[in-house]
C-alpha cells in the first residue's frame, strides 16, 4: 500500500486525498485549518492539524513513517510550497510532488530536485479544449504532443471498415475498437489486421500519436 502525505487540504489537495484514498492508498492529510481537515476525517486514513512550514513539527511527523510520496498542495504562498517541498526532499521522501501557479516557479522547484510539478489551472485548461474537440473521450498523454486517445466514433466512422478509416495515411496509428455487446461490460475488441471489421454506433475507437492530427481527424468526422 501506497503511504501518501499531503500538504494542504483545499481543493487540489482535497481532490488529490480522496482519489488517492480511492486508489487504496494510505493517506495523511496536513492543514492549519482543522475546519477543512474536519470534512476528510472519514475519506481519508489521517489528518492532522500543523503548520508543515515548522521544519521541526513536520520533520517529527515525516520521521521513520516510510511515505512513498509528498504532495505540496498550497499554492497561494510560494515561499512556503518552496520551503516545504525543501523539508519533504530532505527528509527523505522519495517522490515530491508541489503545486506551482506559473511556468516560472515550475522551473525553481525543478531546480531545487522536486520530482514533479503540477499546475492545475493550465490542466484544467488543457483537459477543457480536449473536451471540445474529441468530446467524450478518454486521453493519455505520452509527450507534449503524442497521446493515446479513446473516443466514441463519430458519425463519420459508422459503418466504415477499419481499413477504409487509413489511419496510418493521417500519420498515427489505430490501436483498436472496443465494442460492448452486454450490460455486464462484455468487450469485442477487433484490431488493425481485422481490416473488414465494420464500426457501429456505441463502438470505442483508440488511437495513438500526434495529439493534433488526431483532433483534426475525429472534428473532421462529426
Amino acid at each position: 500500500m501506497k503511504k501518501v502525505i499531503i500538504i494542504g487540504a483545499g481543493r487540489f489537495g482535497y481532490a488529490t486525498a480522496i482519489r488517492l484514498s480511492e486508489l487504496g492508498a494510505y493517506v495523511v492529510v496536513v492543514d492549519t485549518d482543522e475546519k477543512r481537515l474536519h470534512l476528510l476525517r472519514s475519506l481519508v486514513a489521517e489528518t492532522l492539524v500543523l503548520d508543515a512550514i515548522d521544519r521541526e513539527a513536520i520533520g517529527e511527523k515525516l520521521e521513520g513513517e516510510g511515505f512513498d510520496a509528498g504532495v505540496v498542495a498550497i499554492g497561494d504562498n510560494f515561499t512556503s510550497v518552496l520551503l516545504i517541498g525543501l523539508y519533504l526532499k530532505q527528509f527523505g521522501i522519495p517522490t515530491v510532488v508541489t503545486r506551482a501557479s506559473n511556468p516560472k516557479q515550475a522551473r525553481i522547484l525543478k531546480k531545487i530536485g522536486i520530482d514533479l510539478v503540477v499546475t492545475p489551472e493550465d490542466e484544467m485548461g488543457h483537459n477543457l479544449a480536449e473536451k471540445l474537440i474529441l468530446s467524450d473521450s478518454e486521453q493519455i498523454d505520452l509527450s507534449p504532443t503524442t497521446s493515446i486517445i479513446r473516443v466514441l466514433a463519430p458519425k463519420g466512422f459508422i459503418g466504415k471498415s477499419i481499413e477504409e478509416l487509413e489511419v496510418k495515411e493521417k500519420g498515427f496509428h489505430l490501436l483498436f475498437v472496443a465494442r460492448s455487446y452486454t450490460k455486464q461490460g462484455f468487450v469485442k475488441m477487433a484490431f488493425p489486421d481485422e481490416v473488414d471489421f465494420k464500426i457501429t454506433s456505441g463502438d470505442y475507437v483508440v488511437l495513438a500519436g500526434d495529439t493534433r492530427r488526431i483532433a483534426a481527424f475525429v472534428e473532421s468526422a462529426r
